[in-house]
């Protein structure tokens, strides 16, 4: 197999129609400087979530107050939240169908999962939206230092992860407000920080490490609408040892102290393993090859955790041409590939309804097991191929691949045009015999989409 057809395959979002994938690994690497359709689809920023939000808020004392007109306010302010961040779900999924090979996307969606946050109530909904935006997106090909910080003190973490009532016992602030007590030290962020954002579960941490880094991050909460700000009375004063570091000390506490931590962990020989097997098991194999995961490791810890030199290994190593065919899609990625499949354009994307947006994508997904809104647990999607097959979610696929088609194109392609332009040569001749078979266009397109030829990469 050519690795045009490799990469698209495996790093990215899969074959399409009139699409030429990259023919080595330098160039897949070079489309992720490459710019995108962000200027023409362009997302849910922190500071318009922010503004929105404040909007909603308003409008919900003022209801509540009684306030002449604050019914219709309260309801303008959530259809206005409601179909920006709709919009920002139609612009990532835009951005996907049309760029060259989705390797950004493929990236985006493997962050999202590894700083993984359950979006409920509509506060976390437009935050989550503005994370992927303005935490996740700008940073995909700079240091891990910098993405982890920008995770870390982006306000939808702060909000899911409780930091923001995280008050340090002895600060000025517990101190003045002692009897009223309905606060304390949550140690939340600072636990999921170490145990899967940076050095991973077997990392070598203890409880002891967990409270005192808890301590030190007392002082990141939100600002003015929404904004993060670091509140110096809530900082928990005096020096924090954090797996034998001491960190912090100052008087009075500087968000620079906890800065120093992160540069420590984001480069720490535990954080290049674990980060390296999350990326090799996302895109290669749920049991990537030892060589595969070395080799990324070493290079994450001889550039201090250069994003861009990890993924050169990855993209380049002959051991992530092994067990081609054999990592399942996840149900985003899949419909995506759909889409792709059937030359749907980002400008279509965009003028979805709201109806035809859950219509098309977001209830499809969700069907076959992938929420939209994020994983339901803080260690984001599972990568396990048993997770997405169950006898279930394999029915929704099938449901999906056959009913699905008819509903996006009143014309569809001709099956055996389908199968060439969808798979690999490789895998195109075998399913392109009973596309050929089948008694419809619809049904023939519907056996490319629920082959596993398609399914896995």
């Amino acid at each position: 197999m050519n690795y045009a057809e490799f990469s698209l395959i495996r790093f990215g979002s899969g074959l399409a129609p009139g699409i030429m994938g990259p023919p080595d690994a330098d160039a897949l690497l070079e489309t992720l400087s490459d710019p995108d359709a962000t200027p023409r689809y362009p997302g849910l920023s922190t500071v318009r979530a922010g503004a929105l939000l404040a909007e909603f808020d308003a409008a919900g004392r003022a209801q509540r107050e009684g306030q002449a007109g604050a019914d219709t306010r309260r309801e303008n302010a959530k259809t206005v939240l409601v179909e920006e961040i709709n919009a920002a779900h139609r612009a990532r999924l835009a951005r996907a169908v049309e760029h060259p090979t989705g390797f950004p996307e493929r990236l985006l969606q493997f962050w999202s999962s590894h700083f993984s946050i359950r979006a409920g109530g509509p506060h976390l909904r437009a935050m989550l939206a503005a994370f992927h935006e303005d935490a996740l997106k700008p940073h995909l090909t700079g240091s891990f230092g910098t993405l982890l910080r920008a995770a870390t003190l982006h306000p939808a973490m702060l909000i899911y992860l409780d930091q923001q009532n995280s008050v340090g016992p002895t600060s000025t602030f517990a101190v003045r407000n002692l009897k009223r007590g309905n606060f304390g030290l949550n140690e939340n962020h600072a636990r999921e920080l170490l145990e899967l954002h940076s050095i991973g579960i077997d990392g070598g941490y203890g409880q002891a490490d967990v409270r005192e880094l808890a301590e030190l991050m007392t002082g990141l909460r939100l600002g003015e609408n929404r904004a993060f700000t670091f509140d110096a009375k809530r900082a928990e004063p005096g020096a924090e040892t954090v797996m034998g570091i001491e960190y912090g000390g100052g008087r009075p506490p500087r968000l620079s102290e906890f800065d120093a931590f992160l540069d420590d962990i984001a480069t720490h020989p535990q954080t290049a393993a674990h980060i390296s097997r999350k990326l090799a098991t996302h895109f290669c194999a749920d049991s990537p090859p030892e060589r595969l995961v070395a080799d990324m490791t070493a290079r994450f810890r001889q550039t201090r955790g250069d994003l861009m030199a990890v993924y050169e290994v990855m993209a380049g190593h002959e051991e992530a041409r092994l067990s081609f065919g054999e990592k399942v899609r996840q149900p985003r990625d899949l419909v995506i590939a759909g889409l792709r499949a059937l030359s749907v354009s980002g400008a279509e994307v965009m003028s979805w309804s709201t109806k035809s947006l859950h219509a098309h994508a977001i209830q499809p997904m969700r069907q076959m097991g992938q929420h939209v809104l994020g994983a339901p647990q803080p260690e984001g999607w599972p990568e396990a191929a048993s997770a997405w097959l169950t006898p279930q979610l394999l029915a929704a696929r099938i449901d999906w691949a056959m009913r699905w088609p008819g509903r996006m194109r009143d014309n569809l392609p001709d099956p055996r045009n389908f199968v060439r332009s969808t798979l690999a040569a490789a895998q195109a001749e075998t399913v392109g015999v009973y596309a050929a078979r089948a008694e419809s266009q619809s049904d023939g397109i519907g056996i490319v989409l629920a082959s596993p030829q398609f399914n896995r990469r």
